[in-house]
């Protein structure tokens, strides 16, 4: 079976086992529903948490988990990135995509291969892709103004000088 993943825990928040999750996904709400599995990796194993409440407070994803509702045995997940399994289904409309799924991309401008995608970022001003270049790293937005086409194995941008 295989597993994406969707955060990583990075602090508690208050005495009830909730913990604070910097998340990898943008579809929160159906990944951190009450009752959904989440695994975490000890040494050679993974450990299922299953979900006991989720909230968002601050646009900070904060869940506590069953077995884990006080401080002490929370503030052992900290640290700990968060998996789901990859057959939990969830049906994407069209323009939509996994996070996971762009990384490694090859990215093309005016029919050349110019790098590859290394990361995908979210700012408050929105959504960015890093592209590593054979000048470095550069952040190109990821909205359509940008992106002529995109398929699941490249990306074209727009022929835009100082873009790349």
């Amino acid at each position: 079976m295989d597993y994406i993943k969707v955060g990583t825990i990075t602090g508690t928040r208050g005495l009830k086992g909730e913990v604070k999750v910097k998340s990898s996904t943008n579809m929160q709400t159906s990944r951190f529903m009450i009752g959904n599995t989440l695994y975490i990796h000890d040494s050679e194993k993974l450990i299922p948490l299953e979900i006991h409440t989720y909230r968002s407070i601050n646009k900070v994803d904060v869940l506590s988990f069953k077995k884990y509702l006080d401080i002490n045995k929370a503030e052992k997940l900290v640290g700990c990135e968060l998996f789901m399994s990859s057959d939990y289904e969830v049906k994407l409309s069209e323009n939509e995509f996994f996070v996971d799924e762009l990384i490694g991309m090859k990215v093309f401008q005016n029919k050349k291969i110019k790098g590859v995608v290394k990361d995908f970022v979210t700012y408050p001003q929105g959504d960015y892709l890093l592209i590593e270049t054979e000048n470095g790293e550069k952040f190109v937005p990821f909205r359509d103004e940008f992106i002529e086409y995109q398929d699941d194995e490249r990306i074209d941008i727009i022929d835009l000088e100082g873009l790349l």
